[in-house]
């Protein structure tokens, strides 16, 4: 996610004539006197425990393999092992970048601000170049350790360094020198803390595995970062139970998952996309020295439809789904939502036709008809979602 200042830059003059159709047929009357509570409480279960427990699992454990891979790598700086840790830094980005549409837990800025530690975009790159300085002048006896590397500033680790430090142009590079492997072996440890800290705050440490255990026990900053914000401790059975924060309000517990759903498809549109287009700003495409951009801003709206369907990569919702609900209430909007989540996607891939790469799209102005139907696409599918919190749930 960007750090810097969302802006809707991008003309929306389609999306709005869309947006007032779309409104228009989705109306839903409340029940009054309704309790859905149980039925909340069941949505919540299936989203927790189907959605965003095995995402963060799936990134953890991706994070370490990239700390394999980047371990071997500064063993031996082959070719084929820079190949292999540029693939395992792809991989591990895809589970981030699935788990954005909920950011409202312990990940997001007001919590343990693991998105800002790990995902701080653009890059201060006059920083990193200084860091790499200091590394190359360490002493022979040095070592830069992982521990250290976390208490860095944000801009200086997380996946965008390690991106920087592993391609160039959307390659693999082709060589790193020695201060860039040392650089790159304790920013990826740093990296493989914040994943697991966010699995663990969400699933609590007992019901990890003994190899999540040890990794998050090995460094105490982070075990006492967790302890000393306890209200994101087990944090799935307070979404689930609607304890904690939500004290018994199963209603604020279940318009997380709208919220965060629409939070993700307006930023995808307006600052992912729009913005950097629009400015005519190639340095602010996110992962732009991989090219990874476009399958970045398609899998947040992967991550809008796993946690809307209720499980990851389903082609049906659940039982207990928000979707399923939303159709027992107003069919018409649960099928507009679906038909708009693909719709995204859609036509977020279609920005890079003509193989290109949004950094290229950026950079020579071009695909501009593509570019602004995404960004309406976004816009429209984050309406729906508020149309959900204002006349669905109650």
């Amino acid at each position: 996610m960007k750090n810097y200042l969302k802006k809707s830059l991008f003309p929306m003059i389609t999306a709005m004539l869309s947006l007032t159709l779309i409104v228009s047929s989705c109306e839903s009357d409340p029940t009054p006197g309704a309790n859905y509570d149980e039925t909340y409480k069941a949505i919540l279960q299936e989203y927790v425990d189907g959605v965003v427990v095995p995402t963060y699992r799936l990134m953890a454990e991706a994070a370490l393999e990239m700390r394999t891979a980047n371990n071997a790598l500064r063993s031996n700086p082959t070719s084929q092992n820079i190949a292999a840790a540029a693939a395992a830094w792809r991989n591990a980005r895809i589970y981030w970048e699935e788990s954005e549409a909920f950011l409202f837990g312990p990940v997001g800025e007001d919590a343990l601000d693991i998105d800002g530690h790990i995902d701080s975009w653009p890059l201060e790159l006059d920083a990193i170049i200084a860091t790499l300085d200091e590394i190359d002048n360490m002493e022979d006896d040095e070592e830069l350790t992982g521990k250290e590397a976390w208490e860095w500033d944000a801009e200086v680790i997380g996946f965008h360094t390690t991106e920087y430090l592993l391609f160039r142009e959307g390659q693999p590079r082709a060589s790193l020198t020695d201060a860039e492997l040392k650089y790159l072996t304790a920013a990826t440890d740093a990296l493989v803390w914040d994943c697991v800290l966010a699995y663990v705050a969400w699933a609590g440490e007992e019901n990890v595995s003994t190899e999540i255990k040890n990794v998050f026990n090995e460094n105490t900053a982070i075990k006492n970062h967790l302890n000393s914000n306890s209200n994101y401790k087990d944090f799935g059975d307070k979404l689930k139970n609607a304890t904690g924060k939500y004290a018994g309000r199963f209603t604020d517990a279940i318009s997380e998952i709208s919220d965060g759903a629409a939070d993700i498809a307006d930023e995808v549109g307006a600052t992912k996309i729009a913005a950097p287009y629009d400015e005519q700003k190639v340095l602010e495409v996110e992962s732009w020295y991989s090219w990874n951009s476009l399958k970045d801003y398609e899998n947040n709206i992967v991550s809008i439809k796993n946690a809307y369907y209720g499980g990851r990569g389903l082609s049906t919702p659940k039982t207990n789904s928000l979707s399923a609900f939303v159709a027992s209430k107003n069919a018409q909007l649960d099928t507009n939502v679906k038909a708009k989540i693909d719709d995204c996607i859609n036509k977020i891939r279609a920005i890079g036709t003509g193989n290109k790469s949004f950094y290229e799209v950026v950079r020579d102005q071009i695909n501009g008809t593509q570019v602004a139907a995404a960004v309406d696409a976004c816009a429209e599918l984050g309406e729906l979602f508020k149309q959900i919190n204002n006349n669905v749930i109650e």
